[in-house]
């Protein structure tokens, strides 16, 4: 079926707000921030599976002393004197608990390439809560307020993370390539999960509720996999901006403000996400952005219910937007040139 909708105007403007970019429309409220081709997916460089070192960290029992870590019975007290004795291979295994300020946690938690910090991966991190944040002079964005700072080849595993400052962000992505795994994003303030620069992450299989802002933001050059997520109770579920083209596969994505906001130039490939319940919109395009929805070849396979507005709100200046094997109400479809099929 071919569905051609026409263009609805739209008073937008952007404004800067703790280092994040909004498009703003007047009479709703605020929206965060080239043709789609078929692509493949991203690919992750190889894990050893021999890791070289465990360090065992508790914050009720450890103590910071060079002779602690290496035993379960007689971990390190904090998460950043075990980084300071880590290294490429380095497994840090967090015992269950709080590790914050009041347990002498220094924020941010910058994490060295190929380490891996790993807490209750069975659980998404229940039971094991890093909570607060300090200054990161991003390159791309200027001063933040972040909890962990990934580094390349690195791994995050089964933690629940927590910043809760008013601007800040849970796990910051800047230009390396994480895999974030397992865990629970919740209660930031701004965001649960932000991907900048030429970042391109693995996040997989975890539970991103309750933050300030968005879900998980990415912007720049941004790419790599978003997969398996559950992402609710949040401002945008996902704000996709900048150049990004990120791979978005198979996340539940409901009861946010909208499930997804693709801004800027970006290009995002989406496949069989179900959007739904949503208190707004499931998926607003705007800017010169150009979101895959499906191609002649691949359907997109994405599942659009019960969100309160539109399933589709197109107000992009990109070319027809192809919507191709999705499961949505035509009639819940709205803006731009748009061909349902």
């Amino acid at each position: 079926m071919l569905n051609r909708i026409k263009p609805v105007a739209l008073a937008l403007f952007a404004f800067s707000l703790g280092g994040c970019i909004f498009i703003v429309n007047p009479e709703q409220g605020p929206l965060s921030e080239n043709p789609s081709v078929e692509r493949q997916s991203p690919q992750f460089p190889k894990r050893n599976p021999a890791f070289k070192q465990i360090l065992y960290v508790d914050s009720i029992q450890g103590t910071d002393t060079p002779d602690a870590g290496e035993r379960e019975t007689e971990p390190f007290r904090t998460i950043a004197y075990a980084l300071t004795q880590s290294s490429p291979g380095t497994v840090i295994q967090l015992a269950p608990g709080e590790y914050s300020e009041e347990t002498g946690e220094t924020f941010p938690l910058k994490i060295k390439a190929g380490v891996t910090l790993r807490g209750n991966e069975r659980q998404q991190g229940q039971g094991v809560a890093i909570i607060g944040g300090g200054d990161y002079l991003s390159p791309t964005w200027g001063k933040q307020k972040v909890t962990i700072l990934p580094g390349d080849r690195t791994e995050i595993a089964g933690i629940t993370v927590t910043n809760p400052d008013q601007s800040g962000t849970g796990i910051w992505v800047e230009s390396t390539n994480p895999r974030i795994r397992n865990s629970t994003a919740t209660k930031s303030g701004r965001e649960g999960i932000f991907v900048t620069g030429t970042g391109t992450p693995m996040i997989e299989n975890n539970r991103i509720f309750e933050n300030g802002g968005n879900g998980i933001s990415l912007t720049h050059e941004a790419a790599g996999e978003i997969r398996d997520n559950v992402i609710e109770n949040t401002g945008f579920g996902l704000a996709i901006g900048g150049n990004s083209s990120p791979l978005v596969v198979n996340n539940q994505i409901r009861n946010n403000i909208d499930g997804l906001v693709i801004s800027h130039s970006s290009r995002p490939i989406l496949r069989e996400n179900a959007i739904a319940n949503n208190s707004r919109d499931g998926l607003v395009a705007i800017g010169e952005s150009q979101p895959d929805l499906g191609t002649e070849t691949v359907s997109g396979n994405n599942t659009f219910k019960n969100n309160h507005r539109y399933d589709i709100h197109n107000t992009a200046q990109a070319p027809t937007l192809r919507v191709v094997g999705n499961q949505l109400d035509d009639t819940r479809v709205i803006g731009a040139e748009i061909q349902l099929r």
